[in-house]
């Protein structure tokens, strides 16, 4: 039994597991688009609200103190009440935190409304793996859970070039609206279907159960190294989304649309690692192996972009799209937390793994931000910060030492075979 399928449960033939399935993985795709949308923004909110990069690597951030925040929290909802209300409910969150965002006349409710949709889009890829684990055969789960991080990482490209081309055309605020309000018929597809049952489904463990289990996972040294080569195999791409378009701007010379394609190959090269990682791991019936291999891409990738930044644009491309393709690995990565951790909680193994994802990432981005802003010489054009191109090569120097703690981290975990372990007491 696969981590997150139920006890003696059947797949469900007929349209409506994959109806649900598609509908949750869709919302999560929009979660990945909110989230990395001020990417295509970075000068304009600059120059909206008067801040520099440490202040707007913050107002990023927000989503993933939220994001973090809420992950156990999400968890225990996700096992407790099932995924299709939680997402339901979720989805509105997000909407009402976008929409928030996007009338904020300054940094300070931009940041609450960042915050709002970081809490709102926390328990949407949990939800995705309840359905892939409740409607499906276990066999097919880290397949699915690489579905999922796809078309997650086709709606983050689409927040990269599709957003920046928009801003330049009617701003950022109507842009900022109507990435708020794609959630909703999302969310309602998923409230008109939350009587629906999957086929024998476990009982529903109480609280208490919950509690007993989520310390089972965070005293297992294998659930901590899976949950450390996740951390470390999503940082650096999720960091390098929001400051990768100024980079392009502000070093190469791109315009806005033209320097987003960049971080946008690397977002679809996540896309497409995702599916080929989950679905190799579950046909050789491997976890290390393709992490292992995920990380020792990147890490390889990383180094050449930070030694020889002068590339040509054609290398450039082919460079992010291998750095995204080796982030994709991390879909091996939470199936190794899920199956090192209590078969009947997956929501919360995987919760408590995505909070310290998110932290980190939170905290690379800030850093970044701060590394910037230490070596910003005082050059601006209208009103926004120009950076030396030394300044984001020292800012960037960060991701191979990552990706080198992801590779040590995939080395260490043990092999589960694809199959739940048991989680130490």
């Amino acid at each position: 039994m696969a981590a997150g399928s139920t006890d003696n449960a059947k797949p469900r033939g007929g349209i409506l597991p994959w109806l649900l399935f598609v509908t949750a993985a869709a919302l999560f795709g929009y979660g990945h688009l909110t989230r990395v949308a001020p990417a295509g923004m970075v000068d304009t909110l600059m120059r909206e609200f008067a801040v520099g990069a440490a202040a707007l690597g913050n107002l990023s951030a927000m989503y993933w103190y939220a994001y973090a925040a809420f992950q156990i929290p999400g968890g225990f909802l996700l096992d407790r009440f099932g995924p299709a209300r939680v997402m339901a409910l979720s989805a509105l969150l997000a909407t009402g935190g976008g929409v928030l965002f996007a009338y904020a006349p300054g940094v300070e409710l931009a940041n609450l409304g960042r915050f709002i949709t970081g809490a709102g889009c926390a328990t949407l890829y949990g939800g995705c793996l309840k359905f892939a684990g409740q409607w499906f055969a276990p066999r097919h789960f880290s397949l699915l859970g690489g579905l999922t991080v796809l078309i997650g990482m086709i709606g983050a490209a689409s927040g990269q070039a599709p957003v920046a081309a928009l801003v330049e055309l009617g701003g950022w605020r109507p842009v900022a609206l109507g990435v708020a309000l794609i959630a909703l018929p999302l969310g309602a597809l998923l409230w008109l279907r939350r009587a629906a049952r999957p086929p024998a489904v476990a009982p529903v463990v109480p609280f208490r159960a919950l509690g007993v289990m989520l310390r089972q996972a965070a005293a297992s040294r294998q659930v901590w190294l899976a949950t450390l080569f996740t951390i470390m195999a999503c940082a650096p791409v999720i960091s390098f989304t929001l400051w990768g378009v100024a980079y392009y701007m502000q070093v190469h010379g791109h315009t806005r649309p033209a320097a987003a394609l960049f971080t946008s190959t690397a977002l679809l090269g996540w896309a497409l690692g995702s599916l080929l990682f989950g679905w190799g791991s579950g046909r050789i019936g491997r976890r290390r192996l393709p992490a292992a291999a995920s990380a020792a891409l990147a890490l390889v990738g990383w180094s050449v972009f930070v030694a020889l930044p002068q590339l040509p644009d054609a290398a450039h491309f082919v460079l992010m799209f291998g750095l995204g393709f080796a982030s994709g690995g991390v879909v091996v990565g939470f199936a190794l937390v899920a199956e090192h951790g209590p078969p009947r909680a997956v929501g919360l193994s995987t919760g408590l793994a995505n909070t310290f994802v998110m932290l980190f990432s939170a905290v690379v981005q800030l850093a970044m931000g701060g590394l910037l802003d230490l070596q910003w010489l005082g050059e601006t054009t209208a009103g926004v910060r120009l950076y030396p191109p030394e300044a984001y090569r020292v800012a960037f120097a960060v991701m191979p030492a990552i990706s080198l703690l992801a590779l040590v981290a995939a080395l260490l975990v043990r092999e589960t075979h694809c199959r739940p372990q048991s989680a130490p007491p």
